[in-house]
């Protein structure tokens, strides 16, 4: 977020000392308020893995805005790409968050 937004000069030591926890922390709060799930997931290797057939590696992205799977050959810009990686992981994480829990016998 820090490299990517374009802020005015009186802006920018504000967004610089906003820790990430604290921006996550907020979201939540929002959202339980709101009567809205929130699920947290780790963005490690989001936009460097392919959506399609899962293929990891630093080479998917050959520059800053474009992914393009080495693999499989998926194209396509690469925050489109992380955020589809990053809705997935959220997805399969919802799965375990509202199983009902079973009563051992």
């Amino acid at each position: 977020m820090r490299d990517r937004a374009r802020l005015r000069r009186d802006q920018r030591g504000t967004l610089s000392s906003w820790p990430f926890h604290q921006l996550g922390q907020h979201l939540a709060y929002k959202a339980r308020r709101a009567g809205v799930p929130f699920v947290e997931v780790d963005a490690a290797y989001t936009s460097q893995r392919c959506p399609r057939c899962g293929h990891t590696e630093r080479a998917n992205r050959p520059d800053r805005d474009r992914f393009s799977c080495r693999r499989c050959g998926l194209a396509g810009p690469a925050d489109h790409v992380a955020g589809v990686n990053v809705r997935d992981r959220a997805r399969s994480a919802w799965v375990f968050v509202t199983a009902p829990v079973l009563a051992s016998a």
